[in-house]
């Protein structure tokens, strides 16, 4: 027998539930080898120490502070306050907020769209400004422009995130931890 198989049958052997084949095999097997003996005695040592030890009385009036303590817990319902179906308003603020700048975008980097409308005809302020800002981006460096962009869409990004999913994060217990570890100013 080796040590692992020994390992797992010790206590088996003290909860006296082996086969004699398993004893005798087992018996031999901490006859020779120091390292299995003293886990042998260990175990023998702690189940001793749980036979002796005395049993503690509970308090009386142990379930009703359970059962107060359980009645003042929000209770969990199994359902989030996330909807695709449903949306809030906070949501639906959200979705057609960056429906509309994507939209003005795509209408102003086009010059056949922007023609057609009376407000984006390159004479008014909101297309100066647009062309401005095209001008602005085409004059600096790449590398530039690049963490630029990089930094607003992760920022775009962790807004979104936050106004669709944010009341749902701030709900896990998860959130709670990390807010306990923060240091406090």
């Amino acid at each position: 027998m080796d040590c692992s198989k020994a390992d797992r049958q010790i206590q088996l052997y003290l909860d006296q539930r082996l086969t004699l084949d398993q004893i005798r095999a087992l018996e031999r097997h901490l006859g020779n080898c120091r390292s299995c003996q003293r886990e042998y005695l260990r175990m023998a040592q702690v189940e001793q120490a749980l036979h002796t030890m005395e049993m503690v009385a509970e308090p009386s009036d142990l379930t009703r502070n359970i059962m107060q303590r359980v009645a003042v817990t929000p209770q969990y319902t199994g359902r989030t306050s996330f909807d695709p179906l449903r949306p809030s308003l906070r949501e639906l603020g959200a979705a057609v907020l960056l429906a509309t700048i994507t939209t003005l975008g795509v209408i102003m980097g086009q010059p056949s769209l922007r023609a057609v409308l009376p407000f984006a005809n390159g004479h008014d302020a909101l297309s100066l400004a647009f062309l401005s800002f095209l001008q602005v981006l085409s004059s600096v460096n790449s590398g530039t422009l690049m963490l630029a962009l990089w930094v607003v869409g992760t920022i775009l990004g962790l807004w979104i995130t936050f106004a669709l999913a944010g009341h749902e994060m701030r709900r896990t217990e998860w959130f709670k931890h990390m807010m306990e570890r923060l240091p406090v100013r």
